[in-house]
């Protein structure tokens, strides 16, 4: 294990100070386990300044005698190294100073064993071997008896399942991955996952690992709600525990051998809810002589994701409570993902009670038209019994749930469960429209925030990919997902057709050729708007974040992608899709909207091939990007009833081809369309954010705000007066006729980037990668008291706070130790600040009164 090197002292406290960095991750995550990317990259940020000769030492260790020493200089902060092969590993990142280092604290991490290799069988419960019979959807379970001696140190289990598995130690929830292991190819993957178990007690334990199938196999049961049906794989297990310390062991799972039975759960739907027996003896409570057989073949292809785990994240109490006609409703007072717990005393006779999940209510009681229906959870309660009980191996979205039966007595909460991303930021404003537009869009975020990035926690649960790139910000700045995002990026590879066809949800649990939308039969399954993800998601996230390999992992797919949209061409353009989705007018013309898509998919391969370098590529990106945008002119003439989607459009065409006068007029001509549409923005998804910087970038901002806090047109204002406590899927906050109506969406999330970084006024420079260089530039919205964002970036925490104070406005930058900031404030010369907290005072004609900095670094 890591140990002091013998021929460097560490350096005195006074010399340098230890904890010199933090936010220490391996390939985006703090002590990640199961890793199995062929490299690592081991990164930090400096929370002091550093010499410009001093060296940044890392120092690998992977279980062997070796110790693996790196140099670097003093602006590294990253190295990307291969995967080591020890099992358990530890690193640690120092200072060297004068030739002497000094070390922050070792940090762990676990690497991905080859299950197979282990000589783990994929085995499965006798009676759901090759299939499950129809409408059998209860849970199977596995037990592994293993002995805990006193010279062990840690016990991980590592597991494969196509499914959903809840992990148990002598009865005992291990909280450290619920719903896991997560989505993967319905028909040919199977998600793994590492658990750690901890130093357990000298003696005999238990592991248990109870499955449901989750959405690998879904039956067709019209008691319960179903967005699709599926019988692709059954449930079967691949697992290995392994024992370390003086006498390491591993224990398998293995046919003829390993334990199993059925569990107290009777059904577990995915979409629909379970049935719970509470008179049911669970796993840990009997021993069964059953014993697992192989799973039938073929054996699906194991896949370490590498998002966080998912987690219980707050737990909330009802806020109002009341009987209606069916039963007991319940008002958590937000609209949350998760599941509800109830709780309960000893009755004198049987109960069976119903827990029906919904966001609306509709007279007294629920509504479950948003959501899908039924969806409900119930449960058996034994005469004379005690007890709690909360759905285990499924989720639902709901801020009311409505109990149905003898629920005299009973008590229940709402636990939330997301994945368990840090914390990066957030959004402050003194204007309380401002704030609670940031505070539902988080909220729906945190909804949907699962294995993959859902478009609602309920009526679908699937990955649209579109909202990664439209709202990159309103994920990034509120979570670290630097891990989590390059698992979309793999379900976009795994998906992508042989043609280069990527499809509009990831992993692709429905085809939805058929669905015709705007006269095109694969509409909903096809739209550069979406499939383009696979090119502006790693240009994204390579910027955030500086990590190159996104870029090199998915070039290849990029490539196919391109290739498979210049096919698509008729005329120099593309004409298929979606749109622009959701607009209130949507008679822009599609092949407008898809081509200005393809136009915008080149640009960001472009950029692309020339890091990476590959000028050839770049060279062909640059001509057919020349050829799209040539084939557009002939819609430069749009009518005089041309809608906004069109004239945001035209305006950013004019401006890619360089002809100022061309977007000047076609730019007046959308603000004649805003006005003439009544001071309403009547744009869908694909367009807003481009019509948001249009206008803020030429002076518009107070349209903005305007326009966006309106109550009485569709719009975030109407959303907020009609009460929503998350994001919701239309404009208005009601449904339409094609179906869509969640109350819990984030896909209109776009405009929390103008409120981070324009009305508070923090943004990373254009040309920046990974925070080297940040932007400061507010907006004094005339009735905004005061704005503020925070973010810790890859470099350190960057903030920017504003408020009005007397006639004027105080405006604070914090700048962090690897940081720098170009500061333009109204009123100020524009120039450059470095680490430190920085103050500015404004009057009211945007001059600066005074200029202050304190608590600089160095």
């Amino acid at each position: 294990m890591i140990g002091p090197p013998p021929a460097l002292p560490v350096l005195t406290e006074n010399e340098l100070m230890p904890n010199t960095f933090s936010r220490l991750r391996v390939n985006g995550l703090d002590s990640p386990l199961g890793v199995d990317s062929t490299s690592v990259r081991l990164s930090w940020s400096a929370d002091q300044p550093l010499r410009p000769d001093d060296l940044i030492v890392v120092e690998l260790d992977a279980d062997s005698a070796t110790d693996h020493l790196h140099v670097l200089s003093a602006d590294a902060r990253s190295i990307v190294l291969p995967r080591p092969a020890g099992r358990l590993v530890q690193w640690r990142v120092g200072v060297r100073r004068e030739g002497r280092i000094a070390w922050d604290a070792p940090r762990g991490f676990t690497t991905a064993p080859d299950l197979e290799s282990t000589g783990a069988q994929w085995v499965a419960h006798p009676a759901v071997a090759r299939a499950r019979a129809e409408g059998d959807d209860r849970t199977v379970w596995f037990a592994f008896d293993i002995e805990s001696r006193a010279s062990d140190t840690r016990t991980l289990l590592h597991l494969a399942a196509p499914g959903v598995v809840e992990v148990r130690v002598d009865g005992r929830l291990r909280r450290d991955g619920l719903l896991g292991p997560g989505y993967s190819d319905l028909r040919t993957e199977a998600s793994a996952a590492t658990h750690d178990l901890g130093l357990l007690a000298p003696g005999p334990h238990t592991v248990t690992i109870e499955m449901a199938s989750g959405p690998y196999w879904i039956s067709d049961d019209p008691a319960r709600y179903r967005k699709f049906a599926a019988q692709h794989q059954a449930p079967r297990l691949l697992a290995a525990i392994e024992q370390f310390g003086a006498s390491p062991r591993v224990t398998t799972t293995t046919a003829g051998h390993t334990r199993t039975g059925r569990g107290a759960t009777l059904a577990a739907h995915w979409y629909g809810g379970e049935d719970y027996d509470a008179g049911v003896p669970e796993p840990w409570e009997h021993g069964a002589d059953t014993v697992a057989v192989a799973a039938g073949a073929p054996s699906p292809k194991i896949w370490w994701p590498e998002h966080p785990p998912l987690a219980v994240v707050e737990t909330r109490e009802a806020s109002t409570a009341w009987e209606g006609s069916r039963g007991r409703v319940v008002d958590f007072g937000v609209n949350v993902a998760g599941v509800p717990e109830v709780r309960w005393q000893p009755a004198a006779e049987d109960r069976v009670v119903e827990l029906h999940p919904a966001e609306l209510i509709s007279g007294d009681g629920v509504d479950q038209d948003s959501t899908g229906t039924p969806i409900f959870d119930r449960v058996r309660i034994p005469a004379g019994t005690a007890g709690s009980w909360s759905p285990r191996f499924g989720y639902h979205g709901f801020r009311y749930v409505e109990l149905r039966g003898p629920s005299a007595g009973i008590e229940v909460s709402a636990h939330v469960i997301r994945a368990a991303n840090t914390r990066a930021g957030g959004f402050m404003s003194g204007d309380p429209f401002l704030q609670r537009l940031h505070e539902v869009i988080d909220r729906a975020v945190q909804g949907n925030m699962h294995s993959v990035f859902t478009d609602c926690p309920h009526r679908e649960k699937l990955g649209w990919l579109e909202q990664l790139h439209f709202c990159f910000d309103a994920i990034a700045r509120g979570y670290d997902v630097e891990a989590h995002l390059r698992d979309m990026l793999h379900h976009a590879r795994t998906a992508q057709l042989p043609s280069g066809a990527i499809p509009n949800t990831v992993p692709e649990f429905v085809d939805f050729s058929g669905h015709a939308y705007l006269d095109d039969d694969d509409a909903f399954r096809f739209d550069v708007n979406w499939g383009g993800v696979i090119v502006h998601l790693p240009l994204a996230h390579y910027r955030e974040y500086g990590d190159r390999r996104v870029l090199e992992d998915n070039v290849a797919a990029m490539k196919a992608y391109v290739a498979y949209l210049a096919s698509r061409q008729v005329a120099g353009l593309i004409d298929f899709g979606l749109g622009d989705w959701i607009a209130i007018d949507a008679s822009a013309p599609r092949e407008l909207v898809a081509s200005h898509g393809f136009l915008r998919v080149l640009e960001s391969a472009e950029v692309i091939a020339e890091i990476v370098g590959e000028q050839a590529w770049a060279s062909e990106l640059r001509a057919l990007a020349g050829s799209v945008l040539h084939a557009l002119r002939r819609h430069e003439a749009p009518g005089a009833d041309a809608s906004q989607t069109e004239l945001v459009i035209l305006t950013d065409i004019a401006e890619k081809r360089g002809d100022g006068a061309a977007s000047d007029a076609f730019f007046a001509s959308l603000l004649e369309r805003i006005a003439a549409d009544g001071d309403a923005f009547t744009v869908g998804e694909v367009t807003f954010a481009l019509l948001v910087d249009l206008l803020h970038r030429r002076g518009h901002a107070e349209l903005v705000h305007r326009t966006i806090s309106r109550t009485d047109v569709p719009g975030y204002g109407m959303q907020l007066s009609r009460g929503v406590t998350a994001l919701a899927e239309t404009w208005s906050a009601e449904r339409l006729t094609v179906g869509e109506g969640s109350n819990n969406h984030f896909m209109l999330g776009m405009i929390d980037h103008w409120l981070q970084s324009d009305v508070a006024g923090l943004r990373q420079s254009p040309t920046s990668i990974a925070w080297r260089y940040a932007v400061v530039a507010p907006v004094f919205l005339a009735a905004v008291p005061s704005a503020a964002s925070v973010y810790h970036s890859v470099r350190g925490t960057y903030r920017v706070a504003w408020r009005r104070e007397g006639a004027g406005v105080r405006v604070e930058i914090e700048v962090p130790v690897d940081g720098q900031a170009s500061v333009l404030i109204p009123g100020v010369a524009a120039h450059d600040v470095g680490p430190g907290t920085h103050v500015y005072f404004a009057d009211d004609a945007d001059t600066v009164m005074a200029t202050a900095e304190v608590s600089a670094h160095g």
